[in-house]
Order: structure tokens, then sequence, then C-alpha cells
């Protein structure tokens, strides 16, 4: 490769590739603009009209199960288009999940993962954990200054202010971050990374988004097991295991806001009549859309009604069902997968998860396991790849602690 090329194309890619961590947060045209940006860059060159680099490491990329679980996610949808009626909802999920197909094809052409990739590894990590940090303490500063008036919307089951309001999207990016920061004391000794892992874990109890602190939980907790089974040290895991039990406790009794949520959701889920709070409740109204899902995949158990026509179904549904309701999809990755796709939708899709998480010896990284674990759990809760910036997290995510895929785990 000529120099003054790899020059341009390390500094684009510098520019590109932590502007899709920044676009999660802050900006939806940042996040599509980085993308767009990381996949020229990565993919084409000068050279026969594509990057050497890539050229050079794309076909053992290629060859790995990582590669296909990502894609296979995204082709599915093709293989179900003949069912299509709306082709307005399809074409949009074909282009909301795009990440899952061009990230994976370029990402082999991107060259800080070569060279000394210890040092390039622990790099990345600490600019992701700086900068996720450097935004909760903004939201948590918002929160001190409007303690009264936030405190209050949490409790009347409403979520604290964080950009662009995605609370979920948020708070999982605090967990990954917060499990890379313990990850980075085990693999690297640094210890201001433990630190800052320490406070984004707990600001998730800040935070008090439930589906953050349980994901936030299982990394923690499969990282601290990994590698304190790892290093034969029973002493610091039982400490571990004893201090995740606690600290929950601790946070309920002094934390204002982690309080509020805990009462909202005992009594939102032990309130008086289920049946008539469809609309007021938000636990019930995920419920609710995951039956009605479910009865929506019984109704086609073998192909489902097309991933392209899951929005005019399910509308039709609620309309019939609940009148009052505004439509949604299954709050379940997986009951959206056998709503669209049936059976077969669903096999592909748990298929493709497991080749990310266990296929090529991945799983016995502590950091992967515990970062496909979450996007694993927020999949049960919610419809992670089904926005651009969950379905952008996961492919990025996933990649970034995943490859290169010559390199075994452990």
């Amino acid at each position: 490769m000529r120099p003054l090329e790899a020059n341009i194309r390390w500094w684009l890619l510098a520019l590109s590739v932590p502007g899709m961590v920044v676009g999660m947060v802050l900006s939806p045209v940042l996040l599509s603009i980085s993308i767009i940006v990381t996949a020229v860059v990565a993919v084409l060159g000068l050279d026969r009209g594509r990057n050497s680099t890539w050229r050079e490491y794309f076909p053992a990329f290629l060859r790995g199960s990582l590669f296909w679980g990502l894609t296979g996610l995204y082709l599915y949808l093709i293989f179900l288009a003949p069912q299509t009626f709306d082709w307005t909802y399809y074409l949009e999920r074909l282009r909301v999940k795009l990440p899952l197909l061009i990230l994976p094809i370029a990402w082999a052409g991107i060259p800080f993962w070569y060279g000394d990739h210890y040092t390039r590894q622990w790099e990345a990590r600490s600019l992701l954990i700086g900068f996720v940090t450097v935004v909760l303490v903004g939201v948590l500063l918002n929160y001190a200054l409007h303690f009264e008036e936030i405190n209050e919307m949490i409790y009347r089951g409403k979520a604290m202010p964080v950009p662009r309001g995605n609370h979920i999207r948020f708070s999982l990016l605090v967990a990954i971050a917060a499990t890379a920061g313990l990850d980075a004391w085990f693999r690297y000794r640094k210890g201001w990374l433990l630190c800052l892992g320490i406070a984004l874990f707990l600001g998730l109890h800040v935070l008090a988004v439930r589906s953050g602190l349980a994901v936030g939980y299982a990394g923690w907790t499969i990282v601290a097991i990994g590698w304190s089974l790892r290093q034969g040290n029973y002493r610091l895991l039982a400490g571990g295991v004893v201090g995740l039990v606690v600290l929950p406790v601790m946070a309920y009794l002094l934390v204002p806001s982690f309080s509020t949520k805990m009462d909202y959701m005992r009594y939102e889920l032990l309130h008086r009549d289920p049946a008539q709070d469809d609309l007021e409740y938000s636990d019930e109204g995920r419920w609710t859309s995951i039956r009605i899902g479910w009865e929506v995949w019984k109704e086609n158990p073998l192909l489902g009604v097309g991933p392209g026509n899951l929005r005019s179904v399910m509308d039709r549904e609620y309309a019939r069902r609940l009148p009052d309701t505004p439509g949604k999809r299954p709050h379940n990755q997986f009951v959206t997968a056998l709503a669209g796709g049936g059976i077969v939708g669903f096999a592909i899709t748990l298929a493709c998860f497991l080749a990310i998480g266990f296929g090529g010896g991945r799983w016995r990284d502590p950091l992967f396991l515990a970062v496909w674990t979450i996007f694993l759990l927020s999949c049960l809760v919610e419809n992670t790849l089904e926005s651009s910036v969950g379905v952008t997290m996961f492919t990025f995510f996933l990649l970034l602690f995943g490859y290169p895929p010559y390199r075994k785990p452990g």
C-alpha cells in the first residue's frame, strides 16, 4: 500500500470508527456517516480498487463463524422476502439492519487490528470507557440539578433524561463499558480503567434502567467468574459474588432513583388488575406485545407472517384486541423472529446467535462472552436488532471484542 494512501486511510478510520460510538449516543446522522465512511475506506483502495489489507485478511474472516453469524441475521431477511406485501416496512428493515452486512465485510480492512494487538485493544477500550464516563457524568450532573423533578418522573414510571432520550440503549452502552473496565483490570492491570468501570457500574444504579442493570450485573458476573477461574483465585470469586449480592441492597437503601424505580416496579407487577392496564403500565405493555406476537406466530407457525409484514399484522391485531392501544412489535427479539419468520426464522436467528457466541472458541474470552450475554439478555426484553442504534451496537461490539478470527481466545 502506498504511504500516502495508508496515512489517509488510517486517519479517516481513526475518525469514523470512534464516530460510530459517538453517533450511538449523540447523533443518528453521525452514526450513519461513520458506518458509510468506515465501509468505503476499509474496503476500497488504489491497488486494483481494493484495500490491500482487506484483500489479505478478508478471506480468513469469510471462513469464520463470526462473519456468518452476523451476516446471517441480515441474509435471512432476503430469504423471506417473497412473503412481503408491506414493502415500505420491509425496505426499512433492510436499511436499518445494513450494519449486520457491511460492517463484517469492512472490518478485516481496518489497520488498527494488526501489529501490536495488545496495545491497540487496551487503547480502544480506554477510549470507549472514557467517552461513556464523560457522557454519564453529564447525565448525572443534570440529575443533581433537577433532583426533585427527575425523581418525580421516575416515580411516575418515566426514565431519567439521557442523550436523545433512548435510556435503554444508553444503559446498555454503560453496561458494556463498565464490563470492559472490570475486564481491563484482569487483562491489562490498568487500575484507572477499573476505577472508571466501577464508577460506570455504580452509575447504572443511579440511572435505574432495569434492563441496563440486569445486563450490567450479568456482564460483571461473567467477567469476574471467568477471570477468577482462570487465575484459580477462588477467594476473589467468593468476594465478588458477595459484593454483587450486597450492592443492590445498598443501592436500594442509599440511591433515591434506584429505590424509586424498584418501588414502582413492585407496584406495577403486583397492582390489582393487570387486564385493565395494557395502556398505562410499561411492563404490562411489554408482556401484552409478546403475548400478541406469540399468538400471531401460532397462526403462522412455519414461515410466520414475513418480517416485512410484521408491523402491519401487529397493528391489525392490536386494533382488534385493544382498540385504544397503539400497535407494537413484540418486546422480544426471538418472539419477533417467530412471528415474522416462523420456525424457520427463529431457527436461523438462534443459529446465528450460537455461531457468534460459541464459534471459534470465542466464548473462552470472558469479556466477549459477557458482551454476547449482555446482548442476548437485551434481546429477551427488547427488539435490540430493530433499531439502527441497537443493531450497530450489536455488530460493532461483537466485532470489536471478537476479532480477529484467527486468534483463539484463552
